[in-house]
């Protein structure tokens, strides 16, 4: 989503006659578009902010600015009511929820720029793809759930689903720019359609134009049959949200990616209950099931938590017994990390880094064991992998089913679809050779 958020930003910018440049020496401003999820996304941007204060010693007028879910309340040094991100860190000038980005005029101190009418709504800015022929696109944002370890409700807001018709046209303008791959975003994409928070500030007219098209399933369907679109991609899914009527349209489209990333978090009942998951470990590999046996050449990906607050080691083992019977291709996991304002921060039984680094290894030698066996029924076959770089005579990308693939190469095959045979299963990733 910051990616996305940056390719708007970028129009932002542009349309106050900023332009963009490779090098820190050569800029006037610098903007962090950050994450707050974990707390070392926090220390990785206060880290960069020590760099970046002799940088802005160097030359007068320098600026810097901070968006993204680090940020409560839209402000500037000199408010007199400010968000503490300005006084923790003295180098930032101006910070801002993402949603204000139509304020970037005043606070870059060209206020007479702000009434400009193309950038009155956010989502309706055009976002300047750096990436041509790999495009995110946002259909909501925000999040209604409230996960008792996430911050995103509070950073983000409650849901608010853009309108269909909005989104159509942003990706059939992208595919016409030469995107090959679309990848639509939101917390929680299956409950497009199903805000219960307060719309805000929504027309009647543009309260119909959102409900033009039904449901998550129904977008996806719409979106697969633009033409000329050759990969469709999807995240997040929610396991409580997600659906058979998800499934069907996968199943009916081919150019709609083998691969489904939906996010456990755990495998231990009472351990979901305390995060408000709202599903068992039971009801997630029975949806998982469903989905297998529609699609069994997808692969399937996740992200879990250890050492959440309480969590005993026989919750931990659950955890591992739930891996081994969900049999994921790959997982992405991390230690709990308490963030402010979330239930989970005040909840007892807190677990300690020693042990919360001992069951992180733990599981991640169970998911490297795990992803290399399923890759070794993999070699022989032949992949279509979307190049999306090059290094050192090796071109890398992922195929339909989100495998990580690597293979001898040029650098003029960046942004092609080839077909790749695999001939090294190597633990979490795949080499081949071009066909």
């Amino acid at each position: 989503m910051n990616y996305s958020d940056a390719e708007r930003i970028a129009t932002v910018l542009e349309n106050l006659d900023w332009q963009e440049t490779k090098k820190l020496d050569d800029a006037d401003l610098c903007l962090f578009l950050t994450c707050s999820v974990r707390q070392k996304s926090e220390d990785k941007v206060f880290g960069e902010l020590k760099n970046l204060a002799k940088w802005k010693q160097k030359k007068a007028g320098r600026k810097i600015g901070i968006s993204g879910c680090m940020v409560r309340k839209t402000s500037r040094q000199e408010d007199p009511k400010k968000d503490s991100l300005l006084n923790r860190s003295k180098e930032v000038d101006f910070v801002w929820k993402i949603e204000d980005s139509v304020r970037l005029p005043e606070l870059l101190g060209e206020p007479e720029k702000l009434s400009s009418e193309k950038l009155d709504d956010y989502f309706a800015i055009t976002p300047q793809n750096q990436n041509k022929f790999s495009v995110f696109i946002p259909i909501m944002t925000g999040c209604d759930n409230f996960c008792t370890y996430c911050i995103v409700p509070y950073t983000r807001g409650r849901e608010k689903s853009r309108p269909a018709k909005e989104i159509l046209a942003e990706c059939s303008q992208a595919i016409k720019n030469g995107a090959k791959e679309i990848t639509l975003l939101g917390q929680n994409v299956d409950s497009y359609q199903k805000t219960s928070g307060k719309p805000a500030h929504r027309s009647s007219e543009r309260a119909e134009r959102v409900r033009s098209v039904g449901g998550f399933a129904e977008l996806l369907d719409q979106v697969a049959q633009i033409p000329d679109l050759k990969r469709l991609r999807f995240t997040s899914s929610h396991p409580k949200d997600f659906d058979d009527s998800v499934i069907a349209v996968m199943a009916k489209h081919q150019n709609i990616e083998r691969h489904l990333h939906l996010p456990a978090q755990h495998g231990d009942d009472a351990i979901l209950k305390k995060m408000n998951r709202k599903y068992t470990a039971d009801e997630y590999l029975e949806k998982l099931a469903k989905f297998r046996k529609k699609l069994p050449e997808a692969s399937v990906t996740t992200d879990l938590i250890v050492g959440f607050p309480g969590e005993t080691e026989e919750q931990f083992e659950n955890l591992l017994s739930f891996y081994r019977k969900a049999n994921f291709d790959f997982a992405f996991f991390a230690k709990y990390s308490p963030r402010p304002e979330t239930a989970a921060a005040n909840f007892p039984g807190v677990v300690s880094e020693q042990i919360k680094s001992e069951r992180w290894h733990r599981l991640n030698e169970l998911m490297v064991k795990t992803t290399a066996k399923n890759y070794k029924k993999l070699l022989g076959k032949t992949l279509e992998v979307l190049v999306e770089g090059y290094q050192n005579d090796v071109c890398f990308g992922r195929s339909s089913e989100f495998y990580l693939t690597k293979f001898p190469g040029e650098k003029e095959l960046i942004g092609k679809l080839v077909n790749v045979k695999i001939t090294k299963p190597r633990d979490v990733e795949l080499w081949g050779e071009l066909i």
